[in-house]
C-alpha cells in the first residue's frame, strides 16, 4: 500500500547470493507490525543468484522494500550505501540469513521514543539446526533504563550483534561513523561496533529476544577459513584513528575497546590460526601496544583470567599457546600439538619437540 509518510526506522539488509535463507528473512520484515513507521532498503551486492529478482518480487509486493543494485563491493560498503540512502531517524541492520520477531521494530522504536537513546539494543537467539540458545547479557538491566556507554561495559563482550540494536541517523553522521569498505564479509561489524559504543551518549537495553541469529549457514563469514588469520588484524588495525582520538585522558574507555579488541583475538585464534601461529602472536601484540600502551591499561576491567592472559600477549606472545587460562584445561597448559611453519611439534611442560615430517601445502 503506497505511503509518502517519512520512516522513523530504515532497515538495511545487505544481499550477497543469500539463496534460500533470504525468503525467511524477508517473510519476517514484511510481517513487522509497526505499519509505515520503517522501511527496508536490501541492498544488491552484486549477487549471482536469484537474489535480485526476489528482491524486486517483494518490492512489488509492499512498497515499505527498498532496492539498490550495485555491482559486488563487500558487506562494508553495501552497508554503506544503504546509509547514506536512509530516511529514518534511526538505523537498523538485518543480515538476509537470519529473521526478526514481528514486534521487534516496535519494540525498538517504542524504546527509542520513550528514551531518545542514541542505541537502543534487544536481545537475540542463536540458531543452529533447530536448537535456539537465547543471549542472556541484558538480563541484568531494566529494560528502558538509560546508560552512559562507561556504565555498561560488557556491552562490547559477546558477539558484535549489530543486528541487534538501531543507531540514531544523527549520531552516525556528527561522529562520520561508516563502514571499512575492505573486501569479503569478515570482520567489518567490529569496527562499527566499537565506534558506536565510544560515540553514543547513551544506551537503553531489553532483555527480549526480537531477532534471531542463524550460525548454521555454511557460506557464513565466519565458516570462510581461506581468508586466513589476518582480516580481523587487518579490520582491528583501521580502528587506530578511535583510540587516537581518545588521548591519555580516557583510560577507561580505551581499556573497555582494548578488553573487547583481546576478546576478538582470542576467538580468532581459536577459531583460525594454524601454521602462522608465531607470527600471527606477535603481530597480535604489535597491534595491541598501538592501540593501548600496556601502563594505560586498567586491571579493575579483567577478570583475573583475562588480565592474566592478555598480559602474556603484550609482553609474551610467543608463549601465549602455553600460558594461556581462558577456555583451557588443565591437560591443554601441560601439553599440546601445533603446526608451526609446516611442522607439527608437540610441547610438553614448556619444552617444544618436533615430530613427524615437514607438511607441504597442496
Amino acid at each position: 500500500m503506497p505511503t509518502n509518510q517519512q520512516p522513523l526506522l530504515s532497515v538495511i539488509v545487505p544481499v550477497y547470493n543469500s539463496g534460500a535463507y533470504l525468503r525467511v528473512c524477508m517473510e519476517s520484515l514484511v510481517a513487522q507490525d509497526c505499519g509505515a513507521a520503517v522501511e527496508f532498503i536490501c541492498v544488491n551486492d552484486g549477487s549471482t543468484d536469484g537474489s535480485p529478482q526476489e528482491l524486486e518480487a517483494w518490492a512489488a509486493q509492499d512498497s515499505r522494500v527498498r532496492v539498490l543494485h550495485r555491482a559486488n563491493g563487500g558487506y562494508g560498503k553495501a552497508m554503506n550505501v544503504g546509509m547514506e540512502a536512509a530516511r529514518g531517524e534511526y538505523i537498523g541492520i538485518v543480515e538476509p540469513d537470519d529473521w526478526a520477531e514481528p514486534d521487534m521494530c516496535s519494540t525498538l522504536l517504542e524504546l527509542a521514543a520513550r528514551t531518545r537513546a542514541d542505541i537502543v539494543k534487544g536481545s537475540y537467539a542463536e540458531e543452529y539446526d533447530g536448537v535456539s540458545h537465547a543471549d542472556t547479557r541484558f538480563r541484568s538491566y531494566k529494560e528502558g533504563d538509560i546508560y552512559a556507554p562507561l556504565d555498561i561495559p560488557d556491552f562490547l563482550q559477546g558477539a558484535p550483534g549489530i543486528w541487534t540494536a538501531i543507531y540514531s541517523k544523527s549520531m552516525l553522521e556528527a561522529a562520520g561513523i561508516r563502514f571499512n569498505e575492505t573486501p569479503g564479509a569478515s570482520y567489518q561489524d567490529l569496527g562499527f561496533f566499537m565506534r558506536t559504543w565510544a560515540a553514543a551518549k547513551s544506551i537503553t537495553t531489553t532483555p527480549k529476544v526480537l531477532y534471531h541469529y542463524r550460525k548454521d549457514n555454511p557460506a557464513s563469514s565466519l565458516r570462510r577459513r581461506e581468508e586466513g588469520a589476518w582480516a580481523l588484524l587487518r579490520e582491528i588495525a583501521q580502528t587506530q584513528d578511535l583510540f587516537d582520538s581518545l588521548g591519555s585522558d580516557d583510560p577507561a574507555r580505551r581499556t573497555i575497546l582494548t578488553r573487547r579488541v583481546f576478546h576478538s583475538l582470542v576467538a580468532d585464534y581459536k577459531l583460525r590460526v594454524n601454521e602462522t601461529l608465531r607470527r600471527w602472536l606477535q603481530e597480535c601484540s604489535r597491534l595491541l601496544h598501538r592501540l593501548c600502551p600496556p601502563d594505560m591499561l586498567l586491571p579493575e576491567y579483567f577478570s583475573r583470567e583475562e588480565w592474566h592472559d592478555i598480559s602474556i600477549l603484550y609482553r609474551h606472545p610467543g608463549k601465549y599457546p602455553r600460558l594461556r587460562k581462558m577456555g583451557a584445561s588443565v591437560l591443554q597448559r601441560i601439553f599440546s600439538i601445533r603446526t608451526e611453519g609446516g611442522r607439527r611439534y608437540i610441547r610438553i611442560l614448556g619444552g617444544k619437540f618436533r615430530i613427524g615430517k615437514q607438511t607441504t601445502k597442496k
